[in-house]
């Protein structure tokens, strides 16, 4: 049978029915739409106009509800923003939900940044979309700090030439910078970010201790950073010393959950500061050395001048055999000291004179003899009629001694050194092929060992500065730059040769001059020795022993001596005696009142009043500089009785 149509009755039902479920349905929507916290909007698809907006909106952009209905949704978008909004649209279809952040302007002017979504409905028979606006402008600023930071993390990372790290204490992972790969040779592909991977390349001497305060750092916040220095092992299999330092960030309860830092590899600044307390050390020891050469030459000083007033009594060949004997011996004791003093202390450009090197080359011939191993034989070979050089004895000496030195360490085994000097002429050919060398005559000065010779790698770096191809604790690596420099203030140069194995040779040449003279002292006889003529002379000396045989020796040749023990005394003698004294000869070193002090004031007292300084301290005429004008003549101690009665004549007699 046929299913009965339902009368009109109950299709009016119906419609009522569904006439109040619409109705209560658009109160709710209307009811979510006007009170939704958010800005909510409707608009047009086609036109882009404002179909309806919530009051949050009305709050949030500035602008009132009639407002809103007479702009589009273009006009809340700064004019940057226009063409892409155009293609957003473009690609949307009726149905589509979108989402996406973007810039919106508010009535002010001011932009925000938002997150909005929206979906296609028809709002009164028009196709329509409804907008939910999520206002992210403060998230979206933390973002983008947050990439700017991480990208200027990654750019210091790679303009650094440490090796950078972030340690995540959460997932105990670490992360490395190319620094790491540059500093220690590791490639990318071997670097593992696991924790334990780091520890284990740590010396393990320094393991345990760098372990134990990095985890303390984690776990008990401190202000300040991390630090350590300590070994780390590279690629090739040594150690670099680094010094490594971390920053921990904590969360809101303390807790570790990152920590950054670098590790700086600080080895050639280790060995630099190593290199500078060795010569630090060396300039300690060349301070005693001062000290005791100054004590040495006051000791060796009355034994040369008593030795010339001995011969004056000397009655037989065999008092006169022993008394040579003894200048010989105390003679040879004050070049020691000088060597001592000169090798210890380095030199200072003093007065350069006329000099025949070939003196220089035979006593330190004598101080290998003397001092280097047995297994060391020394050859000296000189050329005839060497030519003289103009320049500082102490320094040259110096330079010859250093390179000497370097010859023994490089025989520890035995060998031969050879020193020899021979006249050398270069031509402009020669020079040509040298960067140092110009034409001229020159002394050549020759040190050849039969040692281990300088590797070719290490060659061109050995008047560097503090290199040096010795072993730790063995060599400051200031021998040869010493050398080299004083060799160039000759006006001269070094040329190097050498083989691995088969030894090396060090040419120093300098510059000649074939037909200078040097003012080397003839010894006089003691008969011939010039003499006073009743003159005064106040000796100041704290040394009794010199100021008894200086008094002896004067007053032996015909002068007058006064004697004060120290500059105090010898001002009050000077002052009573003024013009009586014609010449004053004093120490430099003295307690209570030094030489330079006594020698200021005794130019107060009298600004022409003549002056022989003497020390065992120094003989290259800086202490004479140093006191003034008034200073005539420098004595270097300790000086024989001939040294002393010509400087006398020469300052009383100009």
């Amino acid at each position: 049978m046929a299913e009965s149509l339902p009368s009109s009755a109950e299709l009016a039902a119906e419609c009522e029915r569904l006439r109040a479920a619409l109705q209560s349905s658009e109160e709710r929507q209307r009811i979510l739409f006007d009170s939704n916290p958010l800005p909510v909007w409707v608009y047009d698809s086609q036109s882009l106009a404002f179909l309806d907006v919530n009051e949050s909106a009305v709050r949030f952009y500035g602008y009132t509800h009639a407002e809103f209905l007479a702009l589009t949704i273009r006009d809340i978008r700064p004019p940057d923003e226009l063409p892409a909004l155009t293609a957003h649209l473009a690609r949307l279809s009726r149905s589509q939900s979108a989402a996406g952040v973007w810039t919106h302007r508010k009535k002010n002017g001011g932009l925000i940044t938002v997150e909005s979504f929206s979906h296609g409905i028809v709002y009164a028979g028009r196709d329509a979309r409804i907008v939910v606006a999520v206002d992210i402008t403060t998230r979206a600023a933390t973002e983008e700090n947050l990439r700017r930071s991480e990208e200027r993390f990654q750019l210091v990372s790679c303009a650094t030439s440490d090796a950078v790290w972030d340690w995540d204490l959460v997932a105990n992972l670490l992360w490395w910078s190319d620094g790491f790969c540059t500093l220690f040779g590791y490639p990318r592909s071997e670097i593992s970010p696991e924790v334990s991977w780091w520890s284990d390349l740590i010396h393990p001497d320094d393991r345990d201790r760098v372990n134990t305060s990095i985890r303390r750092a984690i776990d008990v916040p401190t202000p300040g950073a991390w630090t350590e220095e300590y070994r780390y092992l590279r690629k090739d299999g040594t150690y670099a010393v680094v010094q490594d330092r971390g920053h921990v960030i904590r969360d809101a309860s303390g807790k570790g959950v990152r920590m950054v830092g670098g590790m700086t590899d600080i080895t050639e600044h280790k060995k630099l500061l190593s290199q500078y307390l060795r010569a630090q050390r060396m300039e300690s020891i060349g301070t005693l050395a001062g000290g005791i050469a100054h004590d040495l030459n006051n000791v060796l000083a009355p034994i040369l001048m008593s030795v010339d007033l001995l011969r004056l009594t000397a009655a037989d060949d065999g008092t006169r055999k022993l008394i040579n004997t003894v200048e010989q011996s105390a003679r040879r004791g004050a070049d020691l000291v000088r060597q001592v003093l000169t090798f210890a202390r380095g030199a200072e450009g003093g007065r350069h004179v006329a000099i025949k090197v070939e003196h220089l080359i035979k006593d330190v011939a004598r101080i290998a003899a003397a001092t280097f191993p047995r297994s060391i034989r020394t050859d000296v070979l000189l050329g005839r009629d060497l030519w003289a050089v103009t320049g500082d004895p102490t320094q040259l000496n110096q330079v010859i001694l250093n390179l000497v030195v370097n010859a023994r360490d490089a025989m520890p085994d035995g060998g031969v050194l050879t020193i020899s000097a021979d006249n050398i002429t270069i031509d402009a050919q020669y020079a040509a092929t040298s960067r140092d060398a110009k034409p001229g005559v020159y002394l050549c000065v020759s040190i050849a060992d039969t040692g281990c010779g300088i590797p070719a790698d290490e060659i061109d770096r050995i008047f560097e500065p503090f290199f040096t191809t010795k072993e730790v604790g063995k060599g400051t690596g200031l021998g040869l730059s010493t050398a080299h420099a004083i060799i160039e203030s000759h006006r001269g140069f070094i040329n190097v040769y050498s083989e691995a194995g088969k030894g090396t040779t060090f040419k120093v040449y300098i510059p000649a001059d074939p037909s200078l003279r040097t003012s080397e002292t003839v010894p006089h006889a003691l008969a011939e020795l010039p003499r006073g003529h009743g003159e005064t002379i106040l000796v100041v000396d704290d040394e009794t022993s010199i100021l008894t045989i200086t008094q002896q020796t004067l007053e032996a040749f015909g002068y007058r001596v006064i004697i004060a023990r120290d500059g105090a005394e010898a001002i009050a003698l000077y002052a009573q005696q003024r013009e009586t004294i014609a010449v004053v000869l004093t120490d430099m070193v003295m307690p209570i009142m030094d030489g330079p002090a006594t020698i200021n004031a005794l130019m107060r007292v009298n600004p022409h009043v003549l002056i022989i300084a003497a020390s065992g301290l120094n003989s290259n005429g800086r202490v004479a500089k140093a006191a003034g004008a008034g200073v005539k003549h420098f004595l270097p101690k300790p000086y024989t009785a001939e040294t002393l009665l010509i400087t006398l004549h020469d300052v009383l007699r100009p």
